[in-house]
């Protein structure tokens, strides 16, 4: 019977990735088991979500510094603890994970969660590629499961690794619950928002991955077209002065409002009548599926890995080719302004139902113990 399982992963520093973590732990010592939470790094930043575990979750801090340090720790603690199910969480992590149990030489299930698309996200060359995969290919067929967090992701993780072994299957990210219901109805102010304009709304890091330069290209031609148009992106990232200076250039800034971080992105969707994911890759984007379940008018980037998922290849909404700044301005144009998408109420909950947090959970529930 399941009863003690260990989550691993390097930091709690704020990403989607440690927020899914916590999430499925704080749910799972809700159910009455023992959960451990193992990082190897807790400083600063990489601390910003200790307050959202559960108390009753034993958090084990290695201070390592870097995933590679963990290793003899990793091990120490499995061979001391008799844990059913350990769960790690992203490659390098995970591939370290593999070696600690194989040095253990204990009996623990062995999961694997990949949250993203190695073929866009990893930057690895040359040799340090041929590292990764090497390492890839020798430790996660020591997995019991590697859980993909999208079909898509699994895809790629195939053909990138050149892996074989058949032990990896699809769940999906637990990104609805009730606590975000709570959230989206929580007021909020904008001068943006008001019966004049028609407001698009992004969410993200200011990063390569999210390609907001795109997207801001796409709406000057939409706001040349239709000037009661304004769009928000909440968020902050390393491309912040790059974006600032292209608003300059294109003379947007008193239309386009880099907001900032905001810890509840979701309350923007029901002040405003379109989001757009631009994304260059994705894993699994979170955000996209929130905004779905807000009801709110969605346009995404067809990127590798997600979107055409979430959206069932735009049956709930609009999918639109990477980079394409003309393909994007028109769907932004035909969702708020001409024909979108239709769907009954019937096929939006079904299809909303998979991502919701308590079938997850059952999800991994179920996976643990038919390993067990």
């Amino acid at each position: 019977m399941l009863n003690k399982v260990m989550f691993f992963l390097p930091t709690l520093g704020g990403g989607g990735a440690e927020r899914t973590i916590i999430q499925l732990a704080n749910s799972l010592v809700e159910q009455g088991l023992n959960i451990d939470l193992a990082v190897c790094n807790l400083e600063g930043e990489k601390g910003k979500l200790l307050p959202e575990i559960h108390p009753k979750i034993q958090l084990i801090n290695f201070d390592c510094g870097r995933v590679v340090n963990a290793l003899f720790p990793l091990k120490k603690r499995l061979q001391e603890q008799h844990y059913d199910c350990i769960i790690a969480t992203q490659t390098h992590s995970n591939v370290i994970c593999g070696f600690a149990k194989k040095l253990a030489h204990v009996k623990t299930k062995l999961i694997f969660r990949e949250v993203s698309t190695p073929s866009k996200n990893m930057k690895n060359t040359g040799l340090s590629k041929f590292i990764l995969k090497s390492l890839v290919n020798l430790t996660y067929p020591l997995a019991d499961k590697v859980v993909c967090v999208s079909n898509g992701v699994l895809q790629d993780f195939r053909e990138y690794y050149a892996y074989k072994k058949q032990n990896l299957i699809t769940i999906y990210n637990p990104v609805i619950d009730d606590a975000y219901f709570e959230k989206l109805n929580a007021p909020v102010q904008h001068h943006f928002f008001s019966a004049e304009n028609k407001v698009v709304m992004a969410v993200g890091r200011l990063t390569e991955a999210k390609n907001f330069a795109f997207l801001i290209r796409s709406f000057q031609k939409l706001y040349q077209q239709y000037p009661q148009t304004r769009l928000i992106i909440l968020g902050e990232g390393e491309l912040r002065t790059e974006l600032d200076q292209l608003l300059k250039d294109l003379n947007l800034s008193d239309v386009v409002d880099l907001s900032g971080f905001d810890p509840n992105p979701y309350a923007y969707f029901k002040y405003a009548d379109l989001f757009v994911l631009s994304s260059n890759w994705e894993g699994l984007p979170g955000v996209l599926i929130q905004a779905l379940a807000s009801k709110i008018k969605v346009v995404s980037t067809n990127c590798p890995s997600g979107p055409m998922e979430i959206l069932m290849n735009s049956k709930f909404g609009l999918l639109v080719e990477c980079n394409d700044i003309d393909g994007m301005s028109r769907a932004m144009q035909h969702a708020m302004f001409e024909n979108y998408v239709d769907y009954s109420n019937d096929e939006f909950e079904k299809h909303c139902c998979q991502f919701h947090k308590k079938n997850v959970l059952q999800s991994y529930l179920n996976l643990m113990e038919n390993l067990a």
